[in-house]
């Protein structure tokens, strides 16, 4: 019995997904961040994977706010990961959009929440940078 219901969930998130990707695509800074394997198609479904159980959105209610949301909520989980243990391509990928969407979403089109998100981002960023860099650094002294 729980079937059809799990497949309409998985069709909104596809339609989510969809776009999500439609709205990144239009972005050059995005575009030049997705040169690798990894699609923007497969990073928007992993976004939509990793967010999509927290959030109730709705796909006609589309708009900036709504893919800072995502962004964030998949964000957050990924950055507990990647401090722990090395992310794949597509993870990484989505650390770095995350980290550059204030960059392509004017914050007039956003409430103060989602502004502090993307805000939380950045900071969040930076703070990996200086990990990962700390840990190259502790593994070269251990050569």
């Amino acid at each position: 019995m729980a079937l059809i219901p799990a497949i309409g969930q998985q069709w909104h998130k596809v339609q989510l997904a969809e776009k999500l990707s439609g709205r990144l695509q239009t972005e050059s800074i995005i575009r030049q961040l997705l040169t690798g394997a990894t699609s923007l198609d497969t990073v928007c479904n992993l976004v939509l994977a990793l967010a999509g159980s927290e959030q109730e959105l709705s796909a006609e209610a589309w708009d900036d706010g709504v893919m800072v949301t995502l962004f964030f909520s998949a964000y957050r989980l990924l950055f507990v990961k990647a401090t722990q243990q090395e992310l794949s391509q597509g993870e990484e990928l989505i650390i770095s959009i995350g980290s550059r969407l204030s960059q392509c979403v004017p914050s007039a089109a956003l409430d103060a929440g989602q502004q502090q998100q993307l805000l939380l981002m950045q900071q969040l960023a930076q703070q990996l940078v200086t990990l990962r860099s700390q840990r190259r650094s502790h593994q070269r002294n251990m050569c």
